[in-house]
């Protein structure tokens, strides 16, 4: 097994390393794993310009191909290895690959639940229909549980852009400049919603694809361990200044909200 990089911050813990080496090491396993894996994307067509950023003609060939990318087949059996059992996992695919994802989780052992749909409100340009949702396999192992907040719809409105990045100060980040949003990044509401329909305060979540730590930061933030694992080192450094901003955030209100009568407790753990 091969970690380029370990650092842990409060409960949270980052490793920059290929998730099929890293994933079947880790011990304890995970009270849940929620993650967004890279996926072939539509290729070919013509949007005329309209894609920008990431999507751009100069940053995108068109191929389906934005990230490496492990096959589901592949992920399948190391993420079901790495949850304890009677244990949730929320992984995120796209319409075209969710029976292909589904196919390869129920041949790993899950069992599947439904499909969760995320309505970003914004949409992406396209020609045929403009997409303004994205999908998760939302699966089990062992027993399935009740989630925390049993009157939870499938569909959840939640804006795509999340400028929290913004706030963070850019001497967190490694050489002090404060990069653009990851291409892919999902809103820390949206990871926060699942992650804590799923477990409860202390328990671990793993996330085999951190990218720039979103789901990692939801974490922090409702009082739950995390284990992150990202392959690409430049998303690797923004995941752990956004990290180490939740988790010092945290750490804060806690201390501001603690009792003022003199009662003495552990503020983080």
């Amino acid at each position: 097994m091969t970690i380029e990089r370990d650092v842990t911050i409060g409960s949270c813990r980052l490793l920059l390393g290929d998730m099929r080496e890293v994933l079947p090491a880790l011990d304890p396993r995970a009270d849940m794993v929620l993650s967004d894996p890279p996926y072939p994307l539509t290729s070919g067509g013509n949007t005329s310009g309209a894609l920008q950023g990431c999507f751009a003609p100069d940053q995108y060939d068109n191929s389906g191909h934005l990230f490496d990318m492990v096959a589901w087949a592949d992920m399948a059996p190391l993420i079901h290895a790495a949850l304890a059992e009677n244990a949730d996992a929320v992984i995120m695919t796209s319409d075209r690959e969710e029976g292909r994802a589904r196919a390869a989780f129920e041949a790993a052992g899950f069992g599947f639940h439904r499909l969760l749909v995320w309505d970003k409100v914004g949409a992406t340009p396209n020609r045929w229909y403009m997409p303004n949702c994205e999908f998760a396999l939302y699966l089990w192992k062992g027993n399935a549980r009740t989630i925390t907040d049993a009157a939870s719809k499938a569909l959840i409105r939640c804006p795509q852009k999340d400028v929290s990045h913004l706030y963070i100060p850019k001497a967190h980040y490694q050489d002090g400049r404060r990069p653009p949003p990851h291409p892919t990044e999902k809103p820390v509401a949206l990871m926060q919603h699942w992650l804590t329909n799923s477990t409860q305060p202390g328990d671990l979540v793993v996330d085999p694809f951190m990218g720039a730590g979103s789901t990692i930061v939801a974490a922090a933030k409702s009082g739950r361990r995390a284990i992150g694992i990202e392959l690409n080192p430049k998303w690797f450094d923004v995941a752990v200044a956004r990290v180490r901003e939740a988790v010092e955030a945290r750490k804060t209100d806690l201390f501001q909200n603690a009792p003022q009568n003199g009662a003495q407790g552990a503020l983080w753990a």
